[in-house]
């Protein structure tokens, strides 16, 4: 008897997949700015309409909605006038035919411009004459790693693990700035703790997340976080350290005294 139950749900859930006329996908679905091998493909699967007349596949993203390929029969690709530079024929391929009910553009790397909203269309006439027309889109948001960060003091990148001296009684201002990905990962300041000789969280940051508007950068976010205190000679040694996710960046202050009066 159970059997028979799992067979009617799959005859139910396979049947109901190809009864839709058209079908977009996009693989992979997790998809990162250092992805390879992006591939968009629109099916065709309409009974009313055995033959479609074109199949187009159109993005609607940062600079509108523009077609990247039209695909009717007897006919090489057709590829959208804003795709067709190449900035984007060096990247993408165009297979498929009217005859196989298939379009696929793949592309070879992924860019932040990339994220869009991603419409596949699809119609011909039926048997009586009448025009049918058939629509599937699908969304795709490209995410992002985060980058190890680099820390500032006065406005100056600090190099790495270099010492840096400080006078007593000065107020100290160090940032760290940091792409933290796409989503964004949380920046933390640790400070280390002498006593149980291991790094502590100082202050964290989840909020408050500055999108890079940037061109071509969309899909990276970046922060800056700062941490304020004042030197004095009874930490002679302060050391910080700025993580974003696993990577992260450390920092050396020595206080020195104060000379004159």
């Amino acid at each position: 008897m159970e059997m028979y139950v799992v067979l009617a749900v799959l005859v139910i859930y396979f049947g109901g997949a190809l009864s839709k006329d058209i079908n977009v996908r996009i693989e992979p679905e997790n998809v990162f700015l250092d992805t390879d091998d992006l591939v968009i493909t629109c099916e065709y699967n309409s009974q009313s309409v055995k033959t479609p007349t074109w199949i187009t596949i159109t993005r609607n993203g940062w600079y509108g909605k523009h077609d990247i390929v039209t695909m009717t029969a007897g006919n090489p690709p057709s590829i959208g006038y804003f795709f067709s530079g190449s900035e984007f024929t060096s990247r993408m391929e165009v297979t498929g035919s009217i005859k196989e009910k298939t379009v696929r553009v793949a592309m070879t790397t992924v860019e932040c411009l990339d994220e869009a909203h991603y419409e596949c269309t699809a119609g011909g006439f039926t048997d009586q004459g009448r025009l049918e027309k058939f629509t599937d889109s699908y969304s795709l948001v490209v995410n992002s790693h985060s980058n190890r960060p680099y820390v500032k003091m006065n406005g100056l990148i600090v190099p790495a693990k270099t010492p840096i001296g400080i006078t007593n009684g000065d107020e100290v201002k160090i940032e760290c700035d940091a792409f933290v990905g796409k989503p964004p990962k949380p920046m933390y300041w640790y400070r280390y703790d002498n006593n149980n000789g291991s790094y502590v969280i100082e202050r964290n940051m989840i909020t408050k997340i500055e999108r890079r508007l940037l061109e071509r950068d969309l899909c990276r976010w970046y922060t800056k976080f700062s941490i304020r205190f004042i030197a004095s000679l009874s930490t002679p040694e302060v050391r910080l350290r700025c993580a974003v996710g696993n990577e992260q960046e450390d920092v050396f202050i020595n206080v020195i005294p104060a000379i004159g009066p």
